[in-house]
């Protein structure tokens, strides 16, 4: 069978090379199988799949789409030498034959089609099949139910077919799945459907909880041990003819298999008849065995697929929240003015938050900037950082007093949110023509100056976060920014990036922190916003390495020429 790989270069020009087991996700988020740093590129981008020997590509819904050979697609076949690109980044798909095992000689061998067998002898003879007809019925059912597993994405109904399979083969009585409690030998019914999955006499139905009466001892034996057992003539088994579900139901023959996966039993197979002529059997009670076992990998299977489409649903709405960031966030900053220069910018954790930054200009001679994080992560907290922003922006025109506009967004942040939602900010203006800067701040970071001098916090937080208490007010704070003297602005992200985990073992836990934003900024006195926002993501990146910071990295800085 034929391997695939994807290749590509990175932006040193060296080659990397990824081998496509199953599937192979492709975009910028650390936790993809093959990361591209492209600023096209959306967090989880597109997708490779193997499907036996072929191998198709899918796009994650991004946001700059994919091209195949040039062609902007949604998906397709993958062949040798196709090529996929994400912005100004080619991957190339690549296949080899995997060399085939010697096969080992053999002298007698089997084959069975659909359990009639023939059977050849060394020198080619055909010899009689031993595999009888309530074998062959048996080895069916077991195959029928393991092809069937493969295609089933359901509970229900694979409880079905579970006892449709194992009863035909067996000839069984009356047949029902029971499911196991979290915590001990409790029987419970279907978790979807909320039925106990039955079958009598040939007839599917699903039961109402308690409507069908088996033998708990028999049940809680097999949850207990975890282990099949079969009774031939309860009348002579001391241990149930106690029961009086078995008295009541007058039953000879009972078999009970748990339903096992790798890792817990997630339930049994419970089988039983009144009929004294036709007890069950060594042969039975393997059979039903056999179908537990599948039946349990096959849940197992069942719930890895939810918690697959779970996390794709996590995954979009991570990819839909990093959207509506973006399209709120400033990206054109003004390069025409000789008083100042102002840069943002955030870099998303694995899971998106509510940070949030934005530079003003209500007046020619007065700009403001701005820094905030909303409490939660996904798409609810984005939808909150977009409302502040919006809120924000309206208030800033008409109000001049940074304290005065952090009371308004908190009052109709309060009375918009009942879901106990909050968001910490930080509002700085600055008056162009004297230097003379006003701060209020709820609950976030103080700012920092930074001059020849080194650094000096500026606007300590005078009140909680916005959306914690309606009526409240915030205090003021004036300063003068001398001309070459540096703004930033920044969140928890930055200070509290953890030490990366090789450094851990010997210095312990240690945070960014103000200390690691002074030397990132050492020497960088006079650098643009930009640069001084670069040097601190490279440094803070250094530092958490080989991992990545656990929060969103968000910063703003402003420098004034005077």
């Amino acid at each position: 069978m034929a391997i695939g790989y994807l290749t590509c270069r990175d932006e040193n020009g060296a080659v990397r090379r990824l081998a496509v087991e199953t599937v192979a996700v492709i975009g910028r988020s650390p936790d993809c199988d093959l990361v591209i740093d492209d600023p096209a590129a959306s967090r989880r981008h597109a997708e490779v799949t193997r499907i036996g020997a072929n191998f198709c590509w899918r796009d994650l819904g991004s946001t700059n789409g994919t091209a195949y050979n040039e062609t902007v697609l949604a998906g397709g076949p993958l062949r040798p030498g196709d090529v996929l690109r994400i912005g100004e980044t080619r991957i190339r798909f690549e296949q080899e034959q995997e060399a085939p095992e010697p096969s080992p000689p053999s002298f007698t061998s089997t084959r069975i089609d659909w359990f009639k067998g023939t059977v050849l002898g060394p020198e080619g003879d055909a010899r009689p099949s031993s595999i009888g007809a309530r074998q062959e019925a048996m080895l069916r059912a077991v195959c029928t139910l393991m092809s069937d597993i493969s295609l089933s994405d359901d509970i229900c109904g694979l409880a079905d077919r579970v006892l449709e399979t194992s009863c035909s083969a067996i000839d069984a009585q009356r047949a029902a799945v029971f499911f196991a409690g979290p915590d001990g030998p409790e029987l419970l019914p279907c978790p979807e459907c909320g039925h106990v999955h039955m079958l009598e006499r040939g007839n599917l139905r699903h039961a109402r909880p308690g409507e069908i009466r088996v033998s708990n001892t028999v049940a809680r034996r097999v949850l207990r041990d975890k282990e099949s057992v079969l009774y031939q003539d309860t009348r002579q088994d001391r241990e149930i003819t106690l029961a009086q579900s078995v008295i009541e139901l007058d039953l000879r023959s009972i078999i009970c298999a748990p339903i096992r996966g790798q890792s817990n039993v997630a339930g049994i197979l419970y089988v039983d008849s009144n009929r004294p002529d036709q007890p069950y059997t060594d042969d039975d009670m393997l059979l039903v065995a056999a179908v537990g076992n599948a039946a349990g990998l096959a849940l197992e299977n069942v719930h890895l697929q939810h918690q697959m489409l779970e996390k794709q649903r996590i995954e979009q709405e991570i990819e839909h929240a990093w959207t509506i960031q973006q399209g709120f966030l400033v990206k054109s900053w003004p390069e025409d003015t000789r008083r100042f220069a102002v840069f943002g910018e955030t870099r998303p954790a694995k899971v998106v938050g509510g940070d949030f930054y934005d530079f003003v200009q209500p007046a020619g001679d007065r700009v403001g900037i701005l820094v905030g994080d909303v409490s939660g992560k996904g798409l609810g907290a984005a939808l909150t950082m977009a409302q502040v922003l919006a809120e924000f922006r309206l208030r800033v025109q008409t109000i001049l007093s940074p304290a005065e506009v952090l009371t308004a967004l908190n009052q109709d942040l309060a009375a918009r949110s009942n879901s106990g939602i909050f968001c910490t900010l930080h509002y700085i203006t600055l008056d162009l023509n004297t230097g003379s800067m006003a701060s209020a701040n709820a609950g976030h970071f103080p700012a920092l100056l930074i001059g020849k001098n080194g650094l000096t916090p500026f606007g300590e937080a005078s009140g909680p976060p916005l959306g914690v208490v309606q009526q409240i007010q915030w205090t003021e704070v004036q300063s003068t920014l001398q001309p070459g003297e540096a703004l930033l602005l920044y969140s928890d992200g930055i200070v509290e990036a953890r030490l990366g985990a090789a450094s851990r073992e010997s210095e312990g836990f240690v945070e960014f922190g103000i200390h690691g934003i002074e030397q990132a900024v050492a020497g960088e006195s006079e650098a643009s916003p930009q640069r001084l926002i670069e040097a601190v993501n490279q440094a803070v990146m250094a530092f958490c390495a080989p991992a990545h910071p656990h929060d969103d990295c968000t910063m703003i800085a402003l420098r004034y020429a005077g």
